[in-house]
């Protein structure tokens, strides 16, 4: 997948000290693009929900989308905001 944007996100979690920004891909995500995700840590898919979700937890980031969206959710605790171009790069492989 290609990301095309990454910016600050509409729903913030400035609590504890976590800063989120939506990553927007130019096309809408598939499975194929969520898997790669799954190597980097903690790793959730429902495929067979009727709106396919997934998640993946690391000890400084939280990711979650919804296949089919065109963007997805990436939440790095603040002393760790370097790690996004960590995430890109996976994203992107």
């Amino acid at each position: 997948m290609k990301i095309t944007e990454i910016r600050n996100s509409m729903e913030q979690c400035n609590e504890a000290g976590w800063q989120a920004f939506d990553f927007f891909v130019e096309r809408p995500l598939q499975e194929e693009d969520i898997m790669k995700l799954k190597p980097m840590g903690s790793f959730l898919y429902l495929s067979s929900l009727k709106t396919p979700f997934f998640k993946v937890d690391g000890d400084y980031f939280h990711i979650k989308g919804i296949k089919g969206n065109g963007h997805f959710r990436v939440a790095l605790h603040r002393e760790h905001l370097g790690y996004i171009d960590e995430i890109k790069m996976t994203a992107e492989s």
